[in-house]
């Protein structure tokens, strides 16, 4: 009885959260809340790594639907590699990648390897640049490895994020 009094009222909650829980999205932030949630993870990553001394990156992977791992620059490792060692899968399949920065070719090369399905990301290269991040050297396309698929980039709007690169 106490089962089924948990379940009824687990059903009622997620129930009534979600009919009373809406939120009026302004046409700015067209994100679904998952997207959200995840590229936030992204950025408080890059918050954490600014607060220690570092650069404002951060990244987590995101295995079908599911929180794996998070990273932030180490060892000479940009945010992205590091989630995904952190990660402990030996591929990238059925992977999604959030990340604050644009990833560099380099970066972009081992994730593709790897198998990744996509990558969403907040500042664009041109910006990361700019704001001395990674240098204009570290985006050359030329350089990318074409004997592998190659994951969409998905520039995703997220004013926290962007704001990580005006302090």
């Amino acid at each position: 009885m106490k089962k089924i009094f948990l379940v009824a009222l687990f059903a009622l909650v997620t129930i009534g959260s979600t009919v009373f829980g809406q939120l009026n999205i302004s046409k700015i932030d067209k994100i679904s809340s998952s997207d959200e949630m995840f590229i936030d993870m992204a950025v408080l990553a890059a918050k954490k790594s600014v607060a220690d001394g570092g650069t404002p990156n951060g990244a987590v992977v995101i295995v079908s639907g599911t929180w794996k791992s998070t990273g932030v620059p180490a060892d000479d490792k940009t945010a992205e590699i590091v989630a995904f060692e952190k990660s402990r899968k030996p591929s990238l399949e059925h992977a999604t990648i959030y990340t604050v920065n644009e990833p560099t070719t380099a970066t972009l090369n081992l994730l593709n390897k790897a198998g990744v399905e996509s990558i969403y990301f907040v500042n664009p290269r041109n910006q990361v640049v700019a704001a001395g991040i990674y240098p204009a050297s570290a985006y050359d396309d030329t350089k990318l490895d074409s004997s592998v698929k190659t994951a969409p980039l998905i520039l995703l709007p997220y004013p926290d994020g962007q704001a990580l690169l005006t302090k």
